[in-house]
């Protein structure tokens, strides 16, 4: 007994250690970059003031007629997260930009070519004003801010929570980017959309929020918010080999999609496949918040997602509660997947069955 104790412990820490390898804290250049582009332009809120920001402004105030600034500033409404789109770059200091497919959202606000020459703006805002050179002189302070976000994490066992539920580890890595230069809060940048060879990480993009900092103060970063984003996107990528498996099931299953619902509206679920990804990882995050979080805040989560019609959540919520995991009828996910979609098939069947 004392031997399998011991092994269960080398695993569990040997999970933490992998999942700690795929989880990268710090400043993304290609998010600076545009960052300050924006502000030059005035198209973005004023950072919170910090030493670092006051730097910023030295190093790159006298670039605001720079054409990178100027094409943004003509821009109609610039929003704060159009900063997302350095993930289009890769391989820096040596720049490789990826176009990204016609479904980017941002094409649909300034056009396609706007978006493009703009990313190519920046490209020339980067040399021009030498970049690399600023944003390297400031690494050893960026590696600094990110430290306190990365014992936080280690300390919270998130990912291996979900990796836990799984019961296996996928290609995936967790980007928090630091964002000193933010003062207007915390999202989620999908990566996927913008650049494939990101798709496999999960980016949280967060900034710094002291109000009442000075010129004097040290940008310092908070965990908030985190954990959610790493049970609910870090699902979809644990999701998708069973996806791919058993697509000819899915799709059969197809007249269960309640694309008139106003909530399928209004987060943008296009297609049968996307609901029902949708509400698996939404009833998965869920049965995770009846692990380990209080019953208030599992009622809670349950019924925001009802309450946006992903409807089958309520269905699958306690399927996964009372037969899954150790000691109950399916212990491995391979075999709870297509349980659920029994499950879903017998309790909706298609109507006149």
């Amino acid at each position: 007994m004392k031997k399998i104790k011991l092994l269960a412990l080398a695993f569990l820490v040997m999970s933490s250690a992998r999942a700690q390898q795929k989880l990268i804290v710090k400043v993304h250049p290609g998010v600076e970059l545009f960052t300050i582009v924006q502000i030059l332009a005035d198209k973005f809120p004023a950072p919170n003031p910090s030493a670092y920001s006051k730097e910023v402004m030295d190093y790159f105030g006298k670039y605001k007629e720079h054409p990178a600034v100027l094409k943004v500033k003509s821009f109609n409404k610039v929003y704060t997260d159009l900063t997302e789109l350095g993930w289009t770059m890769s391989d820096f200091p040596n720049i490789k930009i990826y176009e990204p497919t016609e479904e980017l959202n941002w094409y649909k606000n300034y056009g396609k070519e706007n978006v493009l020459e703009y990313i190519r703006l920046c490209k020339d805002f980067f040399r021009d004003t030498k970049f690399w050179d600023f944003y390297q002189a400031h690494a050893k302070q960026y590696e600094e801010w990110g430290q306190g976000i990365k014992q936080n994490v280690s300390d919270s066992g998130t990912m291996q929570q979900l990796q836990q539920f799984y019961g296996f580890n996928a290609d995936v890595t967790w980007y928090i980017c630091i964002d000193p230069l933010n003062s207007w809060g915390s999202h989620a940048i999908t990566t996927k959309n913008i650049n494939p060879q990101f798709s496999n990480m999960i980016v949280y993009n967060t900034g710094y929020f002291n109000t009442k900092s000075t010129v004097a103060d040290k940008p310092f970063f908070e965990y908030k918010g985190f954990e959610y984003l790493v049970w609910h996107e870090g699902s979809h990528i644990f999701l998708e080999p069973s996806f791919k498996k058993y697509k000819k099931e899915i799709d059969e299953m197809a007249y269960l999609y309640n694309k008139d619902d106003e909530g399928m509206k209004r987060n943008g679920i296009g297609s049968w496949e996307y609901c029902l990804n949708e509400n698996m990882v939404r009833a998965i995050v869920g049965s995770m918040y009846k692990k380990y979080r209080t019953e208030r805040e599992f009622k809670r989560q349950v019924a925001r997602e009802t309450a946006s019609d992903f409807i089958y959540v309520e269905d699958l919520v306690p399927f996964i509660i009372d037969n899954y995991g150790e000691g109950k009828k399916y212990t491995k996910f391979e075999v709870l997947f297509p349980a659920m979609l029994q499950m879903l098939k017998e309790k909706h069947p298609p109507v006149g069955k």
